[in-house]
């Protein structure tokens, strides 16, 4: 979907698609600290990893609330330096697929329309489950209550 802030902030406009190595995600993850809700503050050496992780609503085409989470990833500092000039194997700008899609949406033609045949129209990206083991899940916080 269209993110909101691609159609209100001109330095947000662009929609990127970024491929990683599933090895390089997981590393990645794995330098985590998990930001916001569950009322936890937090510590010093969590304020001290490189890479932020915040859940968020998965929203439907439609932008209606699905009952699962979307993760959100910020990488800073060296971290971020190493993220876009040794893991990073290609980015794609989405941006005309996702404002077609939002004109789809828009126009009322989803109506009938499953996911395989949005793929098929080039609307939206082919998705497939990340498989997590218990250490990345306790990691990113995954079995902990979202605050709502």
């Amino acid at each position: 979907m269209v993110s909101v802030f691609s159609l209100q902030d001109p330095n947000q406009a662009d929609i990127l698609a970024i491929r990683i190595t599933l090895r390089n995600f997981r590393n990645l993850l794995c330098l985590t600290s998990v930001t916001g809700g569950h009322g936890k503050v937090m510590t010093a050496e969590e304020k001290s990893k490189p890479v932020r992780v915040q859940w968020d609503p998965e929203r439907s085409m439609r932008m209606e609330e699905l009952p699962y989470r979307s993760i959100q990833i910020g990488v800073s500092g060296e971290m971020g330096r190493k993220w876009v000039e040794e893991w990073i194997d290609g980015i794609e700008d989405v941006t005309a697929m996702a404002r077609e899609l939002k004109e789809t949406v828009d126009q009322g033609q989803l109506d009938g329309v499953g996911q395989e045949a949005l793929v098929a129209k080039g609307l939206v990206p082919e998705e497939r489950p990340y498989e997590v083991d218990e250490e990345l899940r306790r990691i990113l916080g995954m079995d902990v209550k979202a605050d709502h």
